[in-house]
């Protein structure tokens, strides 16, 4: 071979080394580039196993965190080609025990959040073995935090470069999880500080139900004053309280709280207002829980006595309104002398007003009832077609006037139920009142009955105004009232008659809703069981 040849080769074999070496400093520049302002440990030690798949041969890569807490630890595994389960079992068992001997403390499988990527084979015939592998503890002010592990079924003898390489990139991640965890205590201690000066109790849990914040506030509302605070612990108080049953019931609670009141004697007489949220991300993977705790009992005494004093005025007022209405007839009917016409009017609008009076009394007064438990239900079989039926009779004629077509509509094989028909008929009354008040003239107002499960469900569906979105929420809210801009003129009501509807159904042991768009008709539905609650 001439020298010229010779040269010619050892250039070659420079510039593959130059490429080669260019590759690894991109690669470490990516790996520098991508993990410098990322504040997710998935994301850290998953771009670094992809990385490491550029520069080494395996088939396996797997990294063990221990977590700031240090009560848990996240382990991810990249599979790059397809191993045996076995293969992944051992890997994952060989990185714990060397974990935990640098650490000096054992890990557990079940403290451990794990993460698979990948392929794995279930052939257990012919179970490849681990012939290659590679560890690099990772260190945090000399204490070991993780371990980046390599693994082939092959035989693989990594050159000093690689394993040079390997080193660099294990810094790289090191200096990465030491800033999140430094960013992560002090973000802890931040959040910390804020909860413990909130007035509302707080008590906050990460995914796997571990407490991770309970504050001062909540402890004394609770009563709970125990030193060495946990999650088992803390969720038997509550339970014995019967604040909370499982967070399990509450994470499949997706759109709303989770909404309790209750009253308690320890460490004082006071009413306690929960509610508990699922935390997700933006895939709705749940992150942790959150337990808001309200102290409401000066609310709910202050509301008692509001209720107390409408309910005594209403009383107070029944009986001398009786007597003026008895005079004001009895004057209208001339049975107490001849009326000239100026003092009919005057005496009619009198009239008129009383019985609005009177209808606002007895609505204050159903209403005391309903919310002091002491409405009495005269329940009887009743055959729901007849009740509609004739309820549509009775309104049949206000339609008319307003040119509305009234119908009513029976699904097949309607059973009895055992209901207060009075009662029943005051709320369909009421639905259909409504639907013929808020609808124009030429509209079409429909009863319909149908079978739904193990209830009956009544719609009342109209063609009229429509109600907002933000008055949907409030629509059963006593004393709020639906007023549309093109109806100012409307007679306002007592605004009792929804929530007046809704206690009577929820007595039976039914639901009450709405479904509404504005301009566009409503749809008040509600249900009575087949076999309702007493």
């Amino acid at each position: 071979m001439g020298e010229i040849e010779v040269l010619r080769e050892e250039n070659e074999k420079l510039s593959q080394e130059l490429k080669q070496r260019l590759f690894e400093l991109s690669v470490l520049y990516d790996i520098s580039n991508s993990i410098s302002y990322t504040l997710d440990y998935d994301i850290i030690m998953r771009f670094i196993m992809d990385s490491l798949h550029k520069i080494l041969d395996y088939d396996l890569c797997l990294s063990l965190i221990v977590l700031e807490q240090e009560k848990k630890a996240k382990m991810a595994i990249r599979i790059a080609h397809k191993v045996n389960r076995l293969v992944v079992q051992e890997a994952k068992r060989r990185a714990i025990e060397v974990l935990a001997s640098f650490r000096g403390i054992p890990f557990a499988e079940d403290e451990i959040i794990l993460e698979v990527r990948g392929e794995m084979s279930e052939d257990n015939q012919a179970p490849e073995k681990i012939k290659s592998s590679f560890d690099v503890p990772l260190f945090v002010r000399d204490r070991a935090v993780g371990i980046l592990n390599v693994v082939s079924t092959r035989d693989i003898s990594y050159s000093d470069d690689e394993i040079k390489l390997f080193y660099i990139i294990a810094s790289q991640a090191q200096a990465a999880i030491e800033r999140l965890q430094v960013l992560l205590v002090a973000e802890k201690s931040k959040m910390q500080v804020m909860v413990e000066g909130m007035s509302e109790g707080v008590a906050m849990f990460d995914e796997r139900d571990q407490l991770v914040i309970l504050n001062a506030t909540a402890k004394d509302m609770l009563g709970y004053h125990q030193k060495e605070l946990n999650t088992d612990s803390l969720m038997k108080f509550i339970q014995d309280l019967g604040l909370v049953g499982s967070l399990d019931e509450i994470r499949k609670i997706n759109r709303f709280p989770w909404v309790k009141e209750l009253c308690l004697d320890r460490p004082y007489p006071h009413i306690i207002h929960t509610e508990v949220s699922c935390i997700r991300n933006e895939v709705g993977k749940p992150l942790g829980m959150v337990m808001i705790l309200m102290d409401v009992t000066k609310e709910r005494e202050i509301g008692q006595m509001k209720d107390d004093f409408i309910s005594l005025v209403s009383h107070e007022l029944h009986t001398p309104l009786i007597a003026i209405k008895g005079s004001t007839d009895i004057l209208l009917n001339g049975i107490a002398g001849e009326l000239n016409l100026r003092q009919t009017e005057c005496l009619s609008i009198t009239k008129r007003n009383i019985d609005r009076l009177s209808r606002l009394i007895c609505d204050l007064l159903d209403f005391s009832r309903i919310e002091a438990g002491k409405v009495q239900l005269n329940k009887q079989r009743v055959d729901i077609t007849n009740l509609i039926n004739d309820l549509v009779s009775l309104l049949e004629e206000s339609a008319k006037e307003k040119d509305l077509r009234l119908t009513a509509c029976f699904g097949s094989d309607l059973p009895e139920v055992e209901v207060d028909p009075d009662k029943i008929t005051q709320v369909a009354t009421n639905l259909v009142g409504n639907a013929i008040k808020f609808t124009p003239a030429g509209g079409q107002i429909t009863v319909r009955v149908a079978r739904c499960e193990d209830s009956l469900q009544i719609d009342v569906i109209d063609t009229g105004l429509g109600i907002s979105h933000q008055d949907l929420g409030k629509i059963f809210d006593k004393f709020y009232q639906v007023i549309p801009l093109d109806n100012s003129q409307m007679t306002k009501g007592t605004g009792l008659g929804l929530p007046i509807c809704k206690g009577i159904v929820e007595k039976h042991g039914g639901k009450i809703w709405v479904q509404s768009e504005l301009g566009k008709g409503s749809k008040f539905s509600f249900t009575l069981p087949l076999c309702s609650v007493r």
